[in-house]
């Protein structure tokens, strides 16, 4: 366990992280982070073989975990996460969504309706359908609070991420209004904004080198660890942050100050860090 660790911080919350079957990922460092600290956690995802074994392996460590699949954003899928947290652990107190991703890498003279559509789509609405459901079944009663994880590509320019960034741009839009809207319902929103992250979804960038040559552009000179954001993720959630509510808070190495102009999405990445990512993996945070 994380020296670090505030143990019984989240003793008596519930919570629900979505994206939460990947190691490395965002997703499941948040949920382990949450249970280390004494949350009980409802994690979910779409694969749901994959999802079961991570279910077993943070169970298996002592945490109180149970796995609800299904594809986030998709029809239902909202209502029954939090209706599994209910059941299972007599209400709900905190969510994370994470569930978010690159549909489309490229110019934004070649992307169609449907890309753009699908890549806003993908980056907000399971976040709102979830804060939607969880709301709708006492959320506010339990003086609960939300993190989404967005991105830095809104403070970018990249050309190959403009979809990415408008997504993300939205889905920053949502939490501040979202915050001033469940404020004066006693509930907290806010986000994080990692930087490039040592995740499965980003393996291609840092996996021949384990990240030494992408950290090496980094300010900090080291990539952002899942463990980092859920750190993040975890203060804000928790009691330390009470006055806190519609905040980006960055965690990506100093990326959103450094004036430097690389980006592992830009043409002349490819073979600094193990190339870019393709657009065939669409759930990247």
């Amino acid at each position: 366990m994380d020296q670090h660790i505030v143990t019984g911080r989240f003793e008596g919350r519930v919570a629900i992280v979505t994206g939460a079957s990947t190691d490395p990922g965002i997703g499941t460092a948040c949920a382990r982070r949450l249970a280390e600290e004494g949350a009980s956690v409802v994690i979910n995802a779409r694969g749901e073989e994959r999802l079961r074994g991570m279910e077993r392996t943070l169970q298996a460590q002592g945490l109180a975990v149970v796995a609800c699949p299904g594809e986030a954003g998709s029809e239902g899928i909202a209502t029954r996460l939090v209706d599994a947290a209910h059941e299972a652990f007599g209400g709900v107190d905190l969510l994370v969504n994470t569930v978010g991703g690159v549909p489309f890498v490229g110019s934004a003279l070649d992307i169609t309706r449907d890309d753009l559509l699908a890549t806003v789509g993908l980056n907000t609405w399971p976040a709102l359908a979830l804060i939607q459901a969880a709301m709708a079944q006492g959320l506010a009663d339990r003086a609960g609070a939300v993190v989404n994880i967005s991105s830095g590509s809104p403070g970018k320019t990249t050309p190959t991420m403009a979809a990415y960034a408008a997504a993300k741009s939205a889905l920053n839009a949502l939490t501040r209004t979202l915050a001033n809207d469940l404020g004066r319902r006693g509930v907290r929103v806010n986000a994080v904004s990692p930087g490039l992250t040592r995740t499965e979804a980003t393996r291609d960038i840092w996996g021949s080198d384990g990240g030494e040559a992408a950290g090496r552009h980094i300010l900090l000179g080291r990539l952002t660890e899942p463990e980092d954001v859920a750190a993040a993720v975890a203060f804000l959630l928790s009691s330390d942050a009470a006055a806190i509510t519609g905040v980006l808070l960055d965690v990506d190495g100093g990326n959103h100050v450094d004036t430097g102009s690389w980006s592992p999405f830009s043409p002349n990445a490819i073979g600094q860090a193990g190339g870019a990512p393709t657009a065939s993996g669409p759930r990247a945070v």
